[in-house]
């Protein structure tokens, strides 16, 4: 599922490749996977702050960026590459990836890569349904035990890459495919069959000037479709086809300031349609400006962040959901940051920010009954933009040995759109019935985290690592909770790193959520205990690494609150992951 930073999901929080959309399913609704796999990437990005408005109007939570080498921008000589097998017990996961680089002394780089996941049903610890769920049911119906049904999937991809890199800059061109096959626990019948081609060009340009540092262009087209299917019989279809392209110009100082400006557009159908589809034909297409520049002044650093969006989201007309019908939304966003050193080791950081989010298709025109997630959504044609104001600070400090900062944050919405439970059940479909709905709402927390040397023994050193937060989310209008709202965590870590090995064991403890929003289950608290150990088993430029990693080694029975099936899908049992890695 997509990932939820600090009570905010769907569009709120943006899941890119390499700067770009991902361009799937994933933001309209959290049981459809996220078209990108882990095996093959190099990094994974998280930006929070002024510089999310260089990605989008949507992006309040943040930006979860997975940057590849799919297309090479990188200049090496010879060939390189890399291999990773994996196996994992919880259920029964076999994975293989590879990637390989090849690049001539005139600057031609190749590159291509795949990947192949496999996964059977996942164990886990006792009852598929929460205890507060088999509440309800009658006590000959506690449902399934052991092994969380429909679970199992089939995952396969590659990319093949061309660029030319000089000493200016580079031009190049990828093509990806990604196919996964996977059950969806909420019907056990129900299983998903997802195909994406996608198409992306990037070129950079970097001019001896002493203004401009670059000029970077990227362009990407995407073709995505997944149809679920009720046995054998296919349900609903989901189809997003479109583009998105963006240029950005990064410049030197100029004055007092160094940033970036640039221009996006985007263009892209999508429908959800079929004997159980829920969203008829729509068209969205946006195209914004955009900036973001740094200073600095003696003791601080600001950071100022700004956008303009105009966004048109258009419906067909269909006789399952209504007349056509075609809304605009101008928007802006803007962001102000700063860091002021108050002594040589000790920063005082904030932000903040006002945002314009304009309302997504599903939102708008969802109407008709989500088999995968149970329940029947309705959306609501009239809604307007949702904004919202931000305050974020924090105080970061090191010593010699350790590190260490703790944050606050508060966001505040006038027009909050997310999905209520409006206690109803579609006499069809027999389905629970969610409306789209905005309001007034607030969400609030603190973060701590530090990281402390306890000492060198032998060949490496230990440290002991520290984090916790907490977080309430508000629906203001009712005084009432949030549905969705993670509870309170805290925990640490222990770990050893020496040259060759390290390894690490994990704590955290997950309080229970009993603050819920009407019609919404608590869910019990669990502690997690994991640990991994890893081996670099050669010194040579032929590099070969082998890890072990136990998850959930106390076996709890462990739900996130922020799961739409969370009273149908705990987490896996007890397991072990294993493998080896090799590069060259």
């Amino acid at each position: 599922s997509r990932p939820v930073i600090r009570g905010l999901d769907g569009d709120r929080v943006q899941i890119l490749q390499n700067g770009m959309a991902s361009f799937d399913a994933s933001g309209t609704s959290p049981d459809h996977a996220v078209a990108i796999d882990t095996l093959t990437v190099r990094r994974i990005e998280v930006v929070r702050g002024p510089a999310v408005l260089l990605y989008g109007p949507t992006a309040i939570g943040g930006v979860v960026n997975v940057v590849d080498s799919r297309i090479p921008f990188e200049r090496v000589t010879g060939a390189t590459g890399g291999v990773d097998l994996r196996y994992a017990s919880p259920a029964g996961e076999r994975a293989l990836a590879g990637a390989f680089e090849f690049g001539m002394a005139h600057g031609l780089q190749v590159h291509a890569d795949g990947f192949t996941r496999r996964t059977s049903d996942l164990r886990i610890p006792g009852y598929a349904y929460s205890p507060q769920l088999r509440s309800t049911l009658p006590e000959d119906e506690p449902g399934p035990y052991g092994t969380l049904p429909n679970s199992a999937s089939d995952s396969y991809g590659g990319s093949f890459g061309v660029a030319w890199v000089g000493a200016d800059g580079f031009v190049g061109a990828s093509y990806t495919e990604f196919s996964s096959d996977y059950g969806t626990v909420a019907e056990p019948d129900v299983t998903i069959r997802l195909r994406q081609n996608r198409t992306d060009v990037a070129a950079q340009y970097r001019p001896s000037s002493a203004t401009i540092r670059s000029v970077d262009f990227k362009a990407t087209t995407t073709r995505y479709e997944h149809t679920e299917y009720e046995g054998s019989e296919p349900g609903t279809v989901f189809r997003n086809d479109g583009g998105q392209a963006r240029l950005d110009v990064v410049h030197d100082r100029i004055g007092l300031f160094e940033g970036a400006v640039g221009l996006q557009v985007l263009d892209f159908d999508y429908s959800a349609l079929g004997a159980e589809g829920f969203l008829p034909k729509t068209n969205t297409q946006a195209w914004s400006a955009f900036v973001y520049e740094e200073a600095r002044v003696d003791r601080w650093k600001l950071l100022l962040g700004a956008r303009y969006d105009h966004t048109r989201v258009a419906a067909d007309e269909d006789p399952d959901f209504g007349p056509a019908l075609t809304r605009t939304f101008n928007s802006g966003a803007v962001s102000l940051g700063a860091s002021y050193a108050v002594a040589p080791q000790v920063a005082l950081v904030g932000s903040l920010s006002y945002t314009q989010r304009p309302p997504n298709y599903q939102e708008l025109f969802a109407d008709g009954p989500h088999v995968a997630t149970g329940i029947v959504e309705v959306g609501d044609r009239n809604l307007g933009l949702e904004k919202s104001w931000g305050l974020d600070v924090a105080l970061r400090t090191q010593g010699a040995g350790w590190t260490g900062s703790l944050g606050a944050f508060y966001n505040r919405f006038s027009n909050y759109i997310t999905l209520y439970d409006s206690g109803a059940i579609d006499p069809e479909d027999e389905l629970p019935i969610y409306d789209y709905r905005g309001g007034a709402a607030a969400f609030y927390g603190v973060e701590a985290e530090a990281t402390i040397t306890l000492g060198h023994y032998g060949p490496g050193r230990f440290d002991l690592e520290l984090r916790a937060d907490w977080l309430r989310g508000t629906n203001t209008d009712l005084d009432a909770p949030l549905p969705r709202i993670s509870p309170a965590r805290f925990g640490g870590a222990l770990a050893y790193a020496a040259d060759r090995w390290n390894a690490r064991v994990d704590v955290y403890r997950v309080q229970a959520q009993d603050r819920v929003a009407p019609n919404e289950l608590p869910t019990d608290g669990y502690t997690m205990v994991n640990a991994s150990l890893n081996w670099r088993l050669t010194r040579d430029r032929y590099g070969l690494t082998a890890f072990v990693r136990g998850t959930n080694l106390l076996d709890e029975d462990a739900r996130n609150h922020v799961s739409y099936l969370v009273n149908i899908a705990p987490m896996g049992a007890r397991g072990i992951t294993a493998g080896i890695r090799g590069t060259f």
